[in-house]
């Protein structure tokens, strides 16, 4: 039996985020009773435009415990850059665009999902985190200062994006908690209760980086 909830959030961010609600539809991973949260975070400030978004073989940036993927842009000047970034970035589900988008999924299983006699103790919680973030693609003969400038921004714009993934990571469990707690009948809602601090800490981990703002994560 499968079962899944999969709840957006995208958070606006001055140099690293942009706002939407909830949405409360979705597709859950995994098989058996599987729930789902995901939030989606956009990162870089400016512009519109379609949706690219290629994975590339650079190792750059290394996020521990979540997958990068990159799209590529190309430019010589920080403005062509920029106009790249507009064009090119990936898109958050409703729409709005950001240079980097962090989504995070927590699942949870247990024997006999949906029945009186489920086996609570034997519940698991597992989560799944993607990124997809820039990667420049030089030019023959880069400007050292733009490559500097370059590299500063998707160092900042990584040390955001880890905020969100480290926060999952030390506590998705307290969802396993919350399923153990309960019973057969409640624990399907008490794992999505559970899941609001998570949410609830984008929102102020935002808010406290003044959206990423203050960990320099601005281009150009």
């Amino acid at each position: 039996m499968k079962r899944g909830l999969a709840v957006f959030l995208c958070v606006l961010l001055l140099a690293a985020c942009q706002a939407a609600s909830a949405d409360p539809s979705g597709t859950p991973l995994g098989t058996n009773a599987a729930s789902v949260a995901t939030v989606a975070s956009a990162g870089g400030a400016g512009g519109a435009a379609a949706t690219a978004s290629a994975e590339s073989d650079s190792d750059d940036i290394d996020i521990p415990n979540a997958t990068v993927n990159y799209y590529d842009i190309s430019g010589a000047t920080a403005d062509e850059m920029r106009a790249q970034l507009n064009a090119l970035r990936p898109t958050a589900y409703d729409g709005s665009k950001g240079d980097a988008v962090t989504t995070w999924y927590i699942q949870w299983n247990w024997p006999g999902y949906g029945t009186s006699s489920c086996d609570l103790a034997a519940a698991t919680v597992s989560y799944d985190i993607k990124i997809e973030f820039p990667h420049w693609v030089e030019p023959a003969s880069p400007d050292r200062a733009l490559v500097a400038r370059w590299t500063s921004y998707t160092h900042n714009l990584a040390t955001h994006e880890e905020g969100h993934v480290d926060f999952v990571v030390d506590n998705y469990q307290s969802v396993t908690a919350a399923i153990k707690g309960a019973t057969c009948t409640t624990a399907d809602a008490a794992a999505r209760a559970a899941l609001d601090p998570f949410r609830q800490h984008d929102l102020d981990y935002d808010d406290d980086t003044d959206h990423g703002a203050t960990q320099g994560a601005t281009f150009p």
